[in-house]
């Protein structure tokens, strides 16, 4: 090699490897924070409204590439520390969602880029105080977001997304068992329950 021109190499290669080391990130974390709100239920008993109060919400999703263009498998997990009050009293309610589904991209690349995400799994219920069960039931999630990349590895996040969750009709909850007998607090009508949530979060690519 030209001893005047090897000077260049290293200047060269450091200008290169930023195109090189985003085709290898293959793999990202997703730590976010929002506020969810919904969760309607109605007393079958009653006819009173027994609603799942508005709260903050922590999620955390791991993503893979999944081929194409900026399209990505996603596990979705979101967690809420909810309550329910009824005439019983309070009920603090944790709800969680466990999905699998992914993003792809809408749109064309800018300083924002729009994704639409879907995910199915599980929701649980898990009521806080002595003897009281935890619930699960089917559920699905759609959302959209966007993303404005910081750097090759890094890039903040906002997204606004939907769970439906599926439940059996006079499906019960916050229900225990005392002494061979059982209660349950709130005996709820219909077959879904609908929340909203927003949340802000970091993508770290690997």
């Amino acid at each position: 090699m030209n001893a005047r021109l090897s000077w260049l190499l290293p200047p060269l290669v450091l200008l290169a490897s930023p195109a090189l080391a985003a085709d290898e990130i293959a793999f990202r974390v997703v730590p976010a924070a929002g506020v969810r709100v919904g969760g309607n239920l109605e007393d079958a008993a009653s006819g009173a409204a027994r609603d799942l109060q508005d709260a903050a919400s922590f999620g955390l999703g791991l993503e893979w590439r999944a081929g194409g263009v900026d399209r990505w498998g996603q596990a979705w997990y979101s967690r809420q520390a909810s309550a329910v009050q009824t005439p019983d009293g309070r009920f603090d309610v944790t709800v969680e969602y466990l999905h699998i589904g992914g993003t792809v991209p809408i749109g064309e690349d800018g300083p924002l880029r729009g994704y639409f995400a879907a995910g199915i799994g599980a929701t649980r219920f898990s009521p806080s105080g002595a003897g009281l069960r935890d619930k699960t039931d089917f559920s699905g999630s759609i959302g959209v977001g966007a993303s404005m990349p910081v750097s090759r590895r890094l890039a903040l996040r906002v997204e606004a997304r939907g769970y439906l969750t599926l439940v059996d009709p006079d499906t019960a909850f916050f229900c225990r068992v005392d002494n061979g007998q059982g209660a349950c607090a709130v005996v709820a009508t219909g077959r879904t329950l609908f929340q909203a949530e927003l949340t802000f979060g970091v993508a770290f690519g690997f």
